[in-house]
Formats: structure tokens, sequence, C-alpha cells
């Protein structure tokens, strides 16, 4: 072999045996395989990341992405500020119950209606010519439906304005009845029969003691009928009026305006009182009509 085929031959002589300048190219090969595969860790890490920062609030066009990393410092900002907003509401009961508002005394001028309608058996609602038998609907219970208010029958047949002073068997003095009662208003048909004079008298005691207790109260007129007694139902009529007007209270007048539906109609007190006293059911039901549209009007 000639001198210059061998020395072309060792390069590939020493290739096959592993040594020669051919090491440096396969550490940088190696190298290179490393960084690729060192990267590709990277690149999934970020890959990875990426549904988090979606999560962030969508940056402007012109705004920097927010890395990966970022996105979590955004959210803990975000639930950092959420309490601010939540509890400030929590300031207003504070300001609603604060001595200078208005709303201080609305219990007092926002307490329920309560009436309670003293009389006797025609409040009551006493059936025409039937002992201890009650119609279907007083006057009272006409008076609740048309207001839409809580009221108490307080009628107690044949209770006169003297016992309702003194107490009975059915309620106690009127002074204990009044400071124990938890009506704001209270109606008042009571009299008497034996004269003018001590009709007035009573009822105006009745009326001071109601007062005296908190009670806002309204006098009722007995109405058209005839009783037993001395004083005939114009007569009782005029000592009601009378009482009312000195202690300065309103007065729903039913004898006025029954005697003003007599008369329209041409009635006696024998059509709307079968018994001569007591109202059939549809004239309790015209008193029922007629005292709440009075009690709207002055209460």
């Amino acid at each position: 072999m000639k001198l210059s085929a061998l020395v072309a031959a060792i390069p590939f002589l020493l290739a096959a045996c592993g040594g020669g300048g051919s090491d440096a190219t396969t550490s940088g090969n190696t190298q290179s395989l490393q960084s690729a595969i060192v990267a590709q860790p990277a690149a999934a890490t970020t890959a990875t990341a990426a549904p988090a920062a979606q999560d962030a609030p969508t940056p402007s066009a012109s705004a920097p992405q927010p890395s990966a990393e970022s996105a979590p410092a955004q959210a803990q900002a975000t639930a950092q500020s959420a309490p601010t907003q939540v509890s400030a509401p929590a300031q207003e009961p504070a300001a609603t119950t604060s001595p200078s508002s208005t709303t201080a005394t609305a219990p007092a001028n926002n307490t329920p209606v309560l009436v309670e309608y003293y009389g006797d058996s025609i409040i009551w609602g006493w059936l025409p010519n039937n002992d201890w038998v009650r119609v279907e609907s007083p006057a009272p219970a006409v008076f609740a439906a048309d207001t839409g208010l809580t009221v108490h029958n307080m009628g107690s047949p044949g209770r006169l304005a003297e016992a309702a002073l003194a107490g009975d068997g059915v309620y106690p003095a009127w002074n204990q009845q009044m400071a124990q009662s938890k009506a704001t208003h209270v109606i008042i048909e009571y009299h008497s029969h034996d004269t003018v004079a001590n009709t007035t008298s009573r009822v105006r005691q009745l009326i001071q003691i109601a007062k005296a207790n908190g009670k806002k109260v309204i006098v009722e007129t007995i109405g058209p009928g005839y009783h037993s007694g001395n004083l005939s139902f114009d007569q009782i009529t005029h000592a009601q009026r009378d009482a009312a007007a000195a202690e300065n209270v309103p007065v729903i007048d039913q004898t006025a305006y029954l005697q003003q539906y007599l008369a329209s109609s041409g009635k006696g007190v024998w059509d709307i009182c079968p018994d001569g006293l007591h109202p059939d059911q549809a004239t309790y039901i015209l008193k029922g009509h007629y005292a709440a549209k009075q009690f709207a009007a002055i209460k």
C-alpha cells in the first residue's frame, strides 16, 4: 500500500475505535439533546399553567399578558377586596336606629289599631224575639269586615252605664277594665234608663276613665227603639251626645242615621226592629257599614 493511501485511511480507523476529534462533536450533540429534553418540561409547565391564567380578568389588548404566576396574585387581591364590598350594608342598621332618626318613634306611631266595642244587647247582636240568640253578623262584625281592623265585641245584653262603671259578673269595674285593656280605640254605646242627667254624667265618667288610660274614645248613640225605663231613645241619644260634646270626643250617631233611613224609606221603628227594640239582621248590617264609614273619617 502506498504511504498516501495509508495516511488517508487513518481517520476512518480512529472513528471506528471512538477516538480522535469526533469526541467533541458527540459531546456537543449530547449537550444539545439534553438541552432539548430540559426545555420540554419547561414548555409543558407553561402549557399546564395556562388555564389558571384564564381565570384572571381579561386584560386589554394594549396591556401585557399576565404570567401564570401573576393570576393567583390577582385572584388573591380580588378575594381580599370582596369582604369590603359585602360588609358595607352592615352599616345601615346603625343609621336606622340612630337617636336622630325619624324612625325611632315609629313603633309608637304604628301601633296596630285594636277596637273594643262596648254596649248592651244591640251591640252584642241580639236577634229580635229570641232570648239569648245572636244574629249571624252583629254590627261590630260588619264594622270589622269593612275596616279590616281587629275589633272585639264587648257588648253585654242588659248592661247599663252604671253597671259598666261599677263592674258586674261580665266585666270588672270600668277603671280596671280600661287599665288592663290593650285597645287603642274604645267605642261606647252605654246609657242609663233613669234620667237624662244621670246618663250624661255616667257616660262622661266612662269617657274620662278611658281617656286617662290612653284610649281614643268614640260615643255611639243608641238608635231608634222602645227601651224599658223612663227615657225614650231620643232622650238617651241627647244625653249621649251631650256627654261626648262635654268631653270633646266624636260621635257615631246611629240615631240620626237610622231616622234618616226611616224617613227616606217610609218605614217605621217596628219595620227595622221586629220586637220594637233589637234590629233585624239587615239593619245590623246597615249600622255596621255606617259605623265603619264614620270611624274612617274621625279616627
